[in-house]
């Protein structure tokens, strides 16, 4: 029997030692003199910071030393720890329930924040900073948070038949976990939202505001009508992502009967700016006709680099780049935006038709412009129209050689705010009135960013 007990006592010994050993090899785990006070604040204009906020510490190799929780503003993180470099990662918004979030002792900096089956995201914020502590010094580091998400503000389709039962709007690739470093895991998914028909039972809408991971690479958005047991998809592709820390607003119109024809906007208007995708997409396919980035421009996809970027030197205004006439150039940054106007237009009489007709009509042919390389051409802005000089862009390009239709004195479209305008093409004076549907042509812009030399 006291052989028994000696054993015991000597085999509870060594797992007491190799406890400690264990985390005597974890450098900054032993409570220091160094003192770190730790602040949160929002990288965004309104100051918001989504609570909880869970804080990892980790050492130089990458090993996390402290993990602690803020449940609202009004706590206070003072943390003791020994003098050395740390890395901070902070996760906001991953409200316990909905989230699987690392433990202390397998975190790392590329641990995946996971949604809980059954739950849906919320406002998820990250934040990252590095600190050295100093022997018997305080020190407070403010953590930046930035949102990872997109709000998914309104998704609406108008004028749907009452014979269709149902309607459903689906966003993908989406990404499908956050990442404690702020970046996202490789893998991805597809969410489905329901939508509700309303009071006037042609409007179907979505029911609750929603948050969502960004989409991985340009995104595919799919409608489904059903009716009855038989569903009728239509996807667009768009040339860009559905990129996080955007407010998204998504409107489908339906002008069809039996054959579905879908005009659409997707608006994302956020802290950094706005970005508008105007597409239109059929049983035949889709087609982009404006794409809108944050700098007040628009960006075309073709001729451009995977990221959205164009490849060379920036042309000057009131040149020609690649037989198109350079109208204006914006300084954005590491980037210049250039708009560009087509040497070619087409006539679309607007007499006896609808706005919603005459739009459709020139969605129908805003593909064709396509040239060298460079699409995603759309109607011009009311702002963009104001640029415009007949008289510059037919002598810029004669200069050039370039072949192409002369801009007249006659009207030309263009859009303000989504309603259909008319302009002068010599002049660029905007008719103010109520949308016309009275125009005669339409000479089609793009915009290109290029990376400063």
């Amino acid at each position: 029997m006291k052989r028994l007990m000696r054993m015991m006592t000597g085999v509870l010994l060594s797992a007491a030692f190799v406890a400690c050993e264990k985390e005597l090899t974890v450098a900054g785990s032993a409570e220091g003199n160094s003192v770190l006070n730790v602040v949160t604040r929002s990288g965004e204009s309104d100051a918001k910071v989504s609570y909880p906020v869970t804080i990892y510490v980790m050492n130089g190799d990458g090993q996390c030393v402290r993990k602690q929780t803020l449940l609202s503003a009004n706590d206070q993180l003072q943390l003791k720890l020994q003098p050395m470099t740390y890395q901070l990662y902070a996760v906001g918004g991953a409200t316990e329930g909905d989230y699987s979030l690392p433990g202390q002792e397998d975190a790392t900096a590329t641990s995946e924040v996971t949604l809980n089956a059954d739950a849906v995201h919320g406002d998820l914020m990250t934040a990252s900073n590095t600190v050295t502590l100093t022997d018997d010094e305080t020190t407070t580091l403010t953590l930046s948070m930035q949102r990872r998400v997109m709000h998914l503000e309104s998704l609406v389709v108008k004028n749907v038949p009452q014979t269709v039962d149902g309607v459903t709007m689906t966003l993908a690739p989406l990404y499908d976990n956050l990442l404690l470093n702020g970046t996202y895991s490789t893998s991805t998914s597809e969410q489905t939202v329901t939508l509700t028909q309303q009071a006037d039972g042609t409007t179907w809408q979505n029911s609750d505001e929603l948050f969502m991971l960004p989409s991985a690479g340009n995104a595919t958005i799919t409608v489904r009508f059903q009716r009855g047991t038989t569903i009728k998809s239509y996807a667009y592709s768009s040339p860009v992502a559905l990129a996080a820390n955007k407010h998204i607003r998504i409107t489908g119109t339906f002008t069809g009967t039996d054959e579905l024809t879908l005009i659409g906007a997707i608006t994302g208007a956020t802290w950094e700016g706005t970005t508008t995708i105007e597409f239109t997409f059929d049983s035949e396919g889709s087609a982009t006709t404006n794409i809108t980035d944050d700098t007040g421009g628009s960006s075309g996809s073709g001729g451009q680099s995977q990221d959205g970027v164009t490849e060379g030197a920036a042309p000057a205004v009131g040149t020609v780049y690649k037989e198109c006439y350079v109208n204006a150039s914006v300084d954005d940054g590491d980037y210049t935006v250039v708009t560009l106007i087509h040497k070619e237009e087409e006539d679309v009489s607007g007499t006896g038709k609808t706005e919603e007709q005459i739009l459709s009509e020139i969605n129908a042919l805003l593909p064709n412009f396509d040239i060298n390389g460079i699409t995603g051409w759309r109607l011009p802005t009311a702002e963009e129209a104001r640029a415009f000089s007949g008289g510059l862009v037919n002598t810029a390009f004669r200069n050039a050689q370039v072949s192409g239709t002369d801009i007249n004195s006659d009207w030309y479209y263009c859009l303000d705010e989504n309603a259909l305008r008319i302009f002068v093409g010599a002049t660029g004076i905007v008719q103010q009135a109520q949308p016309i549907t009275s125009g005669q042509h339409i000479r089609p812009v793009t915009t290109l960013k290029f990376l400063k030399e």
